[in-house]
């Protein structure tokens, strides 16, 4: 189905009521807008003047004298195959300049009449920025037309991340991984075996287990209590005995970064397979973000500043975390972040392939060696995922919000392009890194 087709008409009958008859007859959609409309046949300086009364508009879609997104589309549509397209085009692209969301639907048709003009790099460009699942998909596709398959899976990987159930996604995304061999498919961190202890075992440790409280890939997490010094605390024990440098590297590096922003740890036993750190009482930012609760988010950057220090503490010292997402950073309290999960952290420029599908970078789905940038990737990722998430809660774009977007297209960007560290990350933020004072 064309582009213009899933606008104007897939998206309506979609939402057909289940019981009524579907008919292989597309009823005609309605008259359009006044920007839709052919004028009459008009004098030629008259005719010369709507043209170009036209145009300006276009250039300033979605702003102040401007055409509405539906009215452009509207126009680009009904002119297609006629010579006038072709400026309306041109103008269209010229007032998406500026990267308001809003406009994402005028920047996949714009990429996709493109594309159709055999201009596919020009159409990479154009739909590179788009945060919508249409724009991703498309980009996916030009990607790979582009033999860029590594950037091609990680742009699916983000569509799945928003909608595991998009239509060709996950097809799409096993053939471009098979396409690239063995390292994407190995680039994988997931692991379903059980853990090492149950909560009502106490393996000897000083600590009271109380009830589980997160599983993932390569450990499960307990809320404990410490009875002697009467503080409760999150217990981790890694699912492996055989995981015992991941979780000494774990311990290692949180404690060698310990200051604002980095999870503090207590204790930890490599032997027995579990290590014990600080109670995040205020959940992780995926619990956040699946639960709907991204209103108490706001000022994304009265938080993030804090977590950008920590990030930069990391890369100072030579090493990448590896592993950022949503569920790597925790709250201690409403508006105190703290980064977790140091267990896949290595040095720049060493071999790393585990990570997480969806915020590992497309050059680390490739095979290369560890970058700092791979972080400022995953710190991109996390950030349209805030995005992504005001968007389906309805919340209205503010100077902030908007501040955010422009930075996550900067951490999302290719890698030459892409800010090279988190030094970079506080200078764009425009705020002094934090204190490397102990968190208290």
């Amino acid at each position: 189905m064309s582009f213009w087709r899933r606008w104007f008409v897939g998206d309506a009958e979609d939402e057909r009521a289940p019981d009524q008859k579907r008919t292989s007859q597309v009823k005609p959609p309605s008259p359009r807008p006044e920007a839709a409309r052919h004028e009459a046949k008009l004098p030629a300086g008259e005719e010369a003047k709507t043209r170009a009364q036209r145009l300006a508009r276009l250039r300033r879609t979605g702003r102040e004298g401007g055409y509405s997104v539906t009215q452009a589309l509207t126009l680009l549509r009904d002119h297609e195959g006629r010579a006038e397209q072709t400026a309306m085009l041109m103008a269209a692209i010229e007032g998406l300049s500026h990267p308001d969301h809003l406009l994402d639907p005028l920047r996949v048709a714009c990429a996709t009449l493109l594309d159709e003009r055999g201009q596919r790099r020009r159409a990479l460009g154009l739909v590179e920025p788009v945060r919508s699942i249409p724009g991703m998909m498309l980009a996916a596709e030009l990607y790979a037309s582009e033999g860029k398959l590594s950037r091609a899976v990680s742009m699916l990987e983000r569509v799945l991340a928003r909608d595991i159930d998009t239509p060709g996604a996950r097809e799409r995304h096993e053939r471009y991984r098979r396409q690239l061999g063995g390292t994407a498919a190995r680039a994988v961190l997931h692991d379903d075996q059980v853990t090492v202890v149950a909560p009502s075992m106490g393996q000897g440790t000083p600590f009271r287990l109380l009830r589980e409280i997160a599983r993932g890939g390569a450990a499960t997490v307990y809320l404990g209590e410490d009875e002697l010094l009467g503080r409760r605390l999150a217990y981790k024990v890694y699912h492996r005995r055989e995981q015992q440098e991941q979780l000494e590297r774990e311990a290692r590096v949180s404690v060698r970064l310990r200051g604002p922003g980095v999870i503090r740890v207590f204790d930890a036993n490599p032997d027995e397979g579990w290590i014990a750190m600080e109670w995040a009482i205020g959940g992780s930012l995926r619990d956040r973000l699946v639960e709907g609760r991204v209103a108490e988010l706001s000022p994304i950057r009265g938080w993030i500043g804090e977590l950008v220090s920590a990030l930069t503490r990391v890369h100072d010292e030579g090493l990448v975390h590896g592993d950022l997402k949503p569920a790597n950073v925790l709250f201690c309290n409403a508006d105190r972040p703290v980064l977790t999960d140091f267990g896949a952290c290595h040095h720049t420029g060493g071999a790393q392939l585990v990570g997480t599908p969806g915020y590992m970078s497309p050059e680390r789905l490739d095979g290369a060696t560890v970058d700092p940038r791979d972080d400022v990737y995953g710190f991109g990722r996390i950030l349209e995922d805030i995005l992504g998430a005001r968007e389906d809660a309805g919340l209205d774009d503010d100077d902030d919000a908007q501040a955010i977007a422009e930075l996550t297209l900067r951490c999302l960007a290719p890698a030459e392009a892409r800010p090279p560290s988190a030094h970079a990350l506080t200078e764009l933020l425009g705020t002094p890194p934090a204190s490397d004072a102990p968190a208290d």
